[in-house]
């Protein structure tokens, strides 16, 4: 029998649809489960969009979703160099808005230490060196990228984004399954149980 035939003929079958997430305002979210056992979830708050995708599993009333791994950097070093005084971070971007929303940190993103960046996507800091730089995007603020400085004689630094900035990781994110909704937490809000309800 073919595997996907086996799949969708057992618990999965019962399980695949949409599930919207139920009670908050101004708020689109919830998840797609496919019958091949894979999943894809979206998030729509005003102008920003977010999205995840991966595969689930059912174990007894759990479903448990995995993504692939976030590779732990939504930023990529493209060059360093000694220039000027004091330390400056630039973001480079094809596009200027996400430019705009990224910001930094010398102090591995301590309260009051973060600046964001001026017209040209430049972030001057008085400090002469710096261990680590920390960087983070605006509309993905549940990581941060640790960037461990290799040269300390270097105080010019250049980054670009990732392609997988705005994606939405997930690691056995764990949904309890009950009748016709899915309850448990939110990827990107804080609470402890939310309703996704079948669409």
């Amino acid at each position: 029998m073919d595997i996907l035939v086996a799949m969708a003929s057992g618990p999965i079958e019962k399980l695949v649809g949409v599930y919207l997430l139920h009670t908050v305002r101004e708020t689109q979210s919830g998840f797609k489960l496919d019958p091949d056992g894979t999943f894809q979830f979206f998030f729509s708050y005003g102008a920003l969009d977010r999205h995840g995708r991966g595969h689930f599993s059912i174990e007894d009333d759990i479903v448990i979703l995995q993504s692939r791994p976030w590779s732990g950097q939504d930023f990529a070093l493209v060059e360093s160099s000694t220039s000027g005084r004091g330390i400056t971070v630039r973001i480079s971007d094809k596009n200027p808005v996400l430019q705009k929303h990224s910001f930094a940190s010398l102090k591995k993103g301590e309260e009051g230490t973060w600046l964001y960046p001026d017209t040209k996507g430049e972030m001057h800091f008085p400090e002469n060196e710096a261990e680590i730089i920390t960087l983070a995007f605006e509309f993905s603020p549940e990581r941060f990228t640790f960037f461990p400085v290799p040269n300390k004689e270097h105080n010019y630094f250049e980054f670009r984004l990732e392609p997988w900035v705005m994606e939405v990781f997930f690691n056995k994110f764990p949904l309890k399954i009950k009748r016709h909704v899915l309850l448990g937490k939110h990827p990107l809000l804080k609470g402890e149980e939310f309703i996704y309800e079948k669409a």
